[in-house]
């Protein structure tokens, strides 16, 4: 009797831990981006150097290949380069963000990239950050 309670208990213990990990793949049926870092800071940036450029990789860890859309940003002085190629599952990709930095205001600085793609996730955001000086 006394296993018979000890083996209910440990079934019981599992029984969410098995549930959190269903709804983990769920979530991810389909395309699904996921950034390594979604922040880039270049710190201090003298507005009459050379453009300054940043990377984000990121993951298909998703069920279906990802396929990147568009890249929206905030401000003229930010580019963004990035392939429309297809992401399969498992393997990684890039996007470049250019900050020209002759066209940033003096003082500091923080911009977003709007990154729209197949992914059930949705829009995600890409950010960067600095202080422009002359």
């Amino acid at each position: 009797m006394k296993h018979l309670f000890t083996l209910l208990c440990c079934m019981v213990a599992v029984l969410p831990l098995h549930a959190e990990d269903k709804r983990a793949k769920e979530e991810y049926k389909g395309a699904h981006i996921s950034f390594v870092q979604s922040e880039c800071d270049f710190g201090e940036v003298s507005r009459k150097s050379e453009d300054k450029r940043c990377s984000f990789q990121f993951v298909n860890d998703g069920t279906e290949p990802l396929v990147v859309l568009s890249a929206t940003t905030t401000c003229s002085c930010l580019k963004a380069e990035f392939s429309r190629k297809p992401v399969a599952v498992g393997e990684y990709g890039m996007i470049h963000l250019i900050l020209e930095s002759k066209k940033v205001d003096k003082g500091i600085f923080r911009r977003i990239v709007q990154i729209r793609s197949n992914s059930v996730g949705g829009t995600e955001i890409l950010t960067i950050k600095g202080i422009a000086k002359d």
